[in-house]
């Protein structure tokens, strides 16, 4: 992680464990993200994660005629009982309020992104999940 280096004025912070997160502060844009960081610290099957912050990583979507970037919430890897040694990699959207564009980037993780990495076999294996409640 020594690349991942940014500024934020949030104040909301969530203080990361070492074993399960390689950079040392969640930057949560809400409260269930906070939440979200701290169960998936608690959970036995995750590997590891880390907020999708200062990273780098943007899939591409369309608007329309419009080329857009989303930059998603989180990267959780679970041991979803193919062991440590092949994770799945699940992108995880934490939202409240479903805009129309929050549509179309979550239709295009689901049916482009995904089952392209997943084709190109390189980077693991990978799925989408978009948490509409903290609960």
């Amino acid at each position: 992680s020594r690349h991942v280096a940014f500024l934020t004025s949030k104040e909301l912070l969530y203080a990361t464990s070492h074993d399960k997160c390689h950079v040392n502060y969640v930057v949560c844009d809400s409260d269930w993200e906070a939440e979200l960081a701290r169960v998936v610290e608690a959970h036995p099957r995750v590997i590891s994660y880390v907020k999708n912050q200062g990273l780098g990583l943007e899939v591409p979507y369309k608007d329309g005629s419009t080329a857009r970037f989303y930059v998603h919430d989180f990267i959780v890897r679970i041991d979803d009982g193919r062991g440590p040694d092949d994770p799945l990699n699940l992108i995880v959207e934490v939202k409240g309020y479903r805009q129309e564009n929050v549509k179309l980037k979550s239709e295009t993780m689901r049916t482009q992104w995904v089952p392209g990495v997943n084709n190109l076999g390189a980077w693991g294996r990978w799925a989408f999940a978009e948490f509409k409640d903290v609960y």
